[in-house]
């Protein structure tokens, strides 16, 4: 019988992990030279989540600098993740998706039945070398809604499988792969309800499946995170009909000393590059500097209020300490300075709420569990104390949490519990993990993307500089009393 003999390669959330990625590229180099040697085909895939804004080269960048690392390894295909067009919206995604050399997938991520993100594509094709051809579709994580602010309703990725599985097969491909971000779960619910799918090649749920699994006769396949092993899948197929005769899926890890891949390491020097130049770009002049402490009040604090409460022509503003990440220096502030300070990807939102939901989202950040908390999606931030702009409060902190006698004006006006509010924040203070700002149901939130809170500040001090110490004195603590901040007795 004529058989064809393919291995697929493949990695899942790297995370940005350079040096991890070169030893892995070398590799999956001799990995290629030995399936080549034997007779059979390699190919190489991704299945997202590739970069991440954690490290100074993604978020100098939004991930286009590190498109290079990612073609110096030799992709063949990938499938769109979460860490660019989540963190930093579709302009980003397409730019990245324009700086690869292969394609990049993702059927699912569209507003219903609107057209894909710029750069994507539903699915492709691959023949064979010894005939059979391949037919693959990329999905990736929903994530909840959360798009729906960059204009995007997923649909079901299930439904979207079974259309593009038939069309595959229209087309003439004899073997169905999903190269999926969908996490395990949704793979094998995906292999439950979808027809004749051979192979998922999974991530984002990190998990490294040390021979893959088997669910409802479909092989799920994924190699755990951060480019410490490699994934491998061997296909031996007809090679006139493209039935699968065997299959196997397994992982071999990536050792500490494996030699990193020289074209790997160029191509990270030259991201390096690409990123000083941008970072050293001017913004503007700082007159003094700017400290943060994310417990209390804080210049840098101030001013990121003061700019986001200016950028959407708000009355007040409440913004999480924990975006923050450090101080800024007097002088000549450039880009990368401000890229290192203020590490948040959130976007500028601005909503009408009651005076009740301010009063509960200052009350809530004065209790020491929120505060002190640092979630993960903070990076070990704290939550810390919300910063505001366009309002002064008094407390008396030595009242029990949550009875800390708030009085809160907005202007100079006394915030009264129904009083409407136009209230710029991020959709960080309304995030479920957090839980300080509190929206309800019929609130209309303006939202502006796909720009970051680091943009906002940097717009903000391009049109003000040089920049001052911005007002201080917002919050007061002072016993329970009938006085303003200022001093004037409050009936």
């Amino acid at each position: 019988m004529n058989t064809a003999r393919l291995t697929i390669l493949h990695t899942n959330d790297m995370h940005g992990r350079m040096d991890a990625m070169a030893r892995l590229s070398a590799a999956v180099r001799q990995r290629r030279a030995q399936v080549l040697q034997a007779g059979g085909q390699a190919l190489f895939w991704d299945a997202g989540d590739a970069l991440d804004r954690r490290y100074r080269l993604c978020s100098l960048s939004k991930g286009a600098a590190l498109a290079r690392v990612l073609n110096a390894m030799d992709y063949d295909l990938m499938t769109m993740g979460n860490d660019i067009l989540l963190t930093y919206g579709p302009q980003a995604m397409a730019e990245v998706a324009r700086r690869l050399a292969c394609p990049v997938l993702a059927a699912n991520c569209r507003d219903g039945d609107g057209p894909l993100a710029a750069g994507l594509q539903e699915a492709t094709t691959v023949r064979l070398q010894q005939g059979p051809v391949v037919g693959v579709l990329g999905l990736t994580a929903p994530w909840g809604g959360l798009y729906e602010s960059f204009g995007y309703r997923f649909p079901d990725f299930v439904d979207v499988a079974m259309r593009l599985a038939a069309e595959l097969r229209s087309q003439g491909a004899q073997i169905l792969i999903v190269l999926s971000h969908l996490g395990l779960i949704d793979d094998q619910k995906l292999a439950e309800s979808v027809p004749g799918i051979d192979l998922i090649v999974g991530g984002h749920s990190h998990d490294l499946l040390e021979q893959g699994i088997e669910h409802h006769g479909v092989l799920i396949a994924q190699a755990g995170c951060y480019a410490e092993a490699l994934g491998i899948v061997e296909l031996i197929l007809d090679g006139k009909t493209g039935r699968v005769l065997s299959r196997r899926a397994r992982v071999e890890r990536v050792e500490e000393d494996q030699e990193p891949d020289p074209a790997v390491l160029a191509a990270i020097e030259a991201a390096e590059v690409e990123a000083a130049g941008l970072a050293a770009r001017p913004i503007g002049v700082l007159l003094t500097d700017l400290g943060l402490d994310h417990q209390e009040e804080c210049a840098l604090g101030n001013l990121t209020a003061d700019a986001l409460r200016e950028r959407m022509q708000a009355e007040a503003t409440l913004l999480l300490a924990g975006q923050l990440r450090h101080g800024l220096s007097a002088g000549t502030l450039t880009f990368g300075e401000l890229g290192e300070a203020i590490f948040s990807t959130a976007n500028p939102q601005c909503t009408l709420v009651h005076g009740r939901q301010i009063l509960a989202a200052l009350e809530r950040c004065l209790d020491p569990a929120v505060a002190e908390s640092r979630p993960h999606a903070l990076r070990d931030a704290p939550v810390g104390r919300l910063q505001i702009s366009g309002m002064r409060v008094a407390y008396d902190d030595t009242r029990p949490v949550g009875q800390r006698e708030l009085r809160v004006w907005v202007g100079e006006a006394l915030l009264e519990p129904d009083r409407p509010v136009r209230l710029a924040h991020s959709d960080a203070e309304t995030t479920s993990q957090f839980g300080l700002l509190s929206l309800e149901p019929g609130q209309d939130t303006q939202t502006e993307v796909p720009t970051v809170i680091r943009e906002v500040v940097e717009d903000y001090i391009r049109s003000h500089t040089p920049v001052g110490a911005p007002s201080g004195g917002r919050w007061q603590r002072q016993a329970a009393s009938h006085q303003s901040p200022s001093g004037d007795r409050k009936p």
